[in-house]
């Protein structure tokens, strides 16, 4: 029940339901919805200003999902999508990778990565599971990073680490 309830918030939040939701969403659009959330329920070393830089590369399969939420407001500071290989990703808050994709070497601490699939280390894991998206969460390497997360996500995550 608390997990559908997380869902339905999760789809609302990109407003792709309202009420009855009459169409399929891609599972594309929602893991970037979840990422979206992710960023919302967690804590950055620096209470930083400006955009929320999330920086992946235009063949993740994430990318036009990630992109269309452009501009939404995340704890006050607009998502702001670049390229992993943009000189503004040395500013980067969130990296989204690809399963099989290794996590740059220039990502400064910080750096919330979230890894689409498993495949190496990260703070959140998405997964599919029996048909549905589910996540992990690594606290040990979000600390490394010296990010924390809400105890709300926490406890929505399939396994914590």
């Amino acid at each position: 029940m608390v997990r559908a309830l997380a869902l339905l918030a999760l789809a609302s939040s990109l407003g792709l339901a309202a009420g009855k939701c009459c169409a399929q969403v891609e599972g594309k659009d929602l893991k970037a919805a979840y990422i979206f959330n992710f960023a919302i329920f967690t804590t950055w070393p620096d209470a930083a200003k400006g955009p929320l830089f999330v920086c992946t590369t235009p063949d993740n399969p994430l990318w036009s999902g990630l992109n269309a939420l452009n501009g939404k407001p995340v704890n006050g500071r607009p998502w702001t999508v670049t390229e992993l290989a943009h000189p503004k990703a040395a500013r980067c808050d969130i990296a989204v990778l690809a399963h099989a994709m290794e996590r740059p070497a220039t990502l400064a601490t910080g750096v919330l990565v979230v890894r689409d699939g498993a495949g190496g280390r990260a703070a959140i894991t998405l997964v599919e599971d029996d048909e549905h998206i589910r996540f992990d969460i690594d606290t040990q390497e979000a600390a490394k990073s010296g990010l924390r997360f809400s105890s709300h996500l926490l406890r929505l995550a399939r396994n914590v680490l």
